[in-house]
């Protein structure tokens, strides 16, 4: 019995050092590795006690893994829905600045639309914003400000002249 909780625990060390993982992602693996539910409890029990796997940890790098993926707050809380982080945590996610997430986002992607006509361009713009999960508030700030107006960057020139 101690062998096979050993056995359960290095494996999970293993899958941790890996990658950092929730407690979902953690025990669905275990579970695929074909160990019992009461030992895999037991491990993640332990890991969490002693600081190991935290899911808290995955809210704190909330704005990061937006921006590194250009998820809006609807596309992160179903990212970590998705990871197994808990309801409760999701309550406890910042809200991130879409607009300029938006605006990198469609200024790495404008290539794609740059010949295609004014309102197919807002539809594709739109469509494409909303699947990344961000709210129709942005998205209409961002549609109603011409890719974006009101801002004066370098970048922001260079996106008003690629989409005329």
């Amino acid at each position: 019995m101690k062998n096979r909780n050993n056995e359960v625990l290095k494996c999970a060390l293993r899958l941790i050092t890996k990658k950092d993982r929730t407690e979902a992602e953690l025990k669905d693996r275990l579970y695929r590795k074909g160990f019992s539910q009461m030992d895999i409890d037991d491990a993640v029990a332990y890991l969490k006690q002693n600081g190991f796997i935290d899911d808290s940890r995955f809210i704190q790098k909330a704005e990061k893994i937006a921006q590194d993926r250009f998820l809006g707050n609807m596309g992160l809380k179903n990212y970590f829905t998705r990871r197994g982080i808990d309801k409760e945590l999701l309550d406890s996610i910042p809200e991130i600045d879409e607009f300029s997430l938006a605006q990198k986002l469609i200024q790495r992607k404008i290539h794609l639309i740059k010949n295609d006509p004014e309102d197919k361009k807002m539809a594709k713009i739109a469509g494409f914003l909303l699947r990344r999960g961000f709210s129709w508030d942005t998205i209409n700030k961002f549609l109603n400000e011409k890719f974006p107006g009101d801002i004066e960057s370098q970048d922001n020139d260079n996106l008003k002249e690629e989409l005329k």
